[in-house]
């Protein structure tokens, strides 16, 4: 009878330590920050090196909220947190530095101004701040007085060789700004929850994308005079106004892709109709934070599938990979269990990926 007893115990504790059972043991949280692969997802490695003047120190830590890079510069990213301020790293990753003056905010959009990479706008959501001198100091060119509502994306168009800074609202209203940042004007009032906003300056330099959170897309081609609503191509895909990442395609005119709760969608005409791309993972089945296009081949896509439990707890993580344009899928494993929230391409050396990991719990 004992004996019994301590073979039942064992298969107990077996599928206990295997995962087999309904007893589970909520393993340790890996790193966050950001990871950086040379062959195009194969293998990673942390790049969270923090040089200080008490030595190096990590941001291994630090909860990634996006990662913005410099149209000017391949190897300078911004690394936007939640909450914990603003790096950057101009030698592609192997080290970052830390903005003071961003210190303990929370760092919702960011922007480098394409013909001067020293000119930089960023907001932490009820203010937006600029410099002009590469991150050293910084001045304020935007407060919003209401209590709740932060700018949430930034972008510079140029048009008559004149830059205009744009800015999207968390209420609904978007703000252009013709003087680098001293004056602000509202060009339209959505009144739709956003979440981003993108210039195609490949395409034309007055064309603006704005991104809602879940009632879909709008884009203007006249710097915000008219607006054309672009939610009908996408009816069709169940839950696909339901907003998790805006991408232009860098390799393709009036090309650009819509990630969703239901997938990832194309459209080659601006957004007038959209092809749903075919995923391993079924439509509304992950949340994809993460997604890329190589610039310098398009059918090269990189994006993460995300399983969420209570609260927002993390439950699992894929990367998928695609070389024939999201005909076929690959699967990799990712370097750590925290979620994936980023992914940048490198611009000159395609093999190289950067990827930036959190928590949101």
């Amino acid at each position: 009878m004992h004996k019994k007893i301590f073979i039942v115990l064992g298969a107990v504790c077996l599928l206990v330590f295997t995962g087999a059972s309904c007893i589970t043991q909520q393993a340790a949280v890996g790193p966050m920050g950001v990871f950086r692969s040379a062959d195009k997802g194969e293998k990673w490695t942390q790049i969270n090196a923090l040089p200080t003047s008490q030595g190096v120190k990590s941001i291994s830590g630090v909860r990634t909220y996006r990662i913005f890079d410099d149209p000017s510069d391949p190897n300078a990213f911004y690394l936007a947190t939640r909450g914990q301020g603003l790096y950057y790293t101009y030698n592609n990753g192997d080290s970052w530095q830390a903005v003071p003056f961003m210190n303990g905010k929370f760092i919702y959009a960011l922007v480098v101004d394409p013909k001067d990479k020293c000119t930089i706008y960023a907001s932490d959501g009820p203010r937006v701040y600029k410099t002009i001198d590469c991150a050293r100091t910084w001045e304020q060119v935007f407060n919003e007085t209401r209590t709740g509502e932060r700018l949430v994306a930034l972008d510079i168009g140029i048009f008559d060789n004149k830059k205009i800074i744009w800015g999207a609202e968390l209420n609904g209203d978007i703000l252009i700004s013709r003087d680098e940042g001293r004056g602000w004007q509202v060009v339209k009032r959505f009144n739709l929850q956003l979440q981003d906003l993108a210039v195609d300056r490949a395409a034309t330099t007055t064309r603006v994308y704005v991104a809602t959170y879940r009632s879909g897309l709008y884009r203007t081609d006249d710097n915000g005079a008219t607006w054309v609503d672009l939610r009908e191509g996408m009816k069709k895909f169940n839950d696909s106004k339901t907003f998790y990442r805006i991408l232009i395609n860098p390799a393709q005119k009036n090309s650009l892709f819509w990630v969703s709760k239901y997938g990832i969608l194309r459209s080659d005409d601006a957004g007038v109709t959209w092809t749903d791309m075919k995923l391993l993972t079924p439509p509304g089945a992950v949340a994809i934070y993460g997604f890329a296009v190589n610039p310098k081949n398009q059918k090269e896509i990189y994006y993460t599938g995300t399983i969420l439990g209570e609260k927002n707890a993390h439950i699992n993580s894929t990367f998928y990979k695609s070389t024939d344009g999201g005909v076929t899928w690959v699967t990799k494993k990712l370097p750590t269990n925290t979620i994936p929230a980023a992914i940048k391409v490198h611009t000159v050396n395609d093999s190289v990926l950067l990827m930036g990991f959190t928590l949101l719990n």
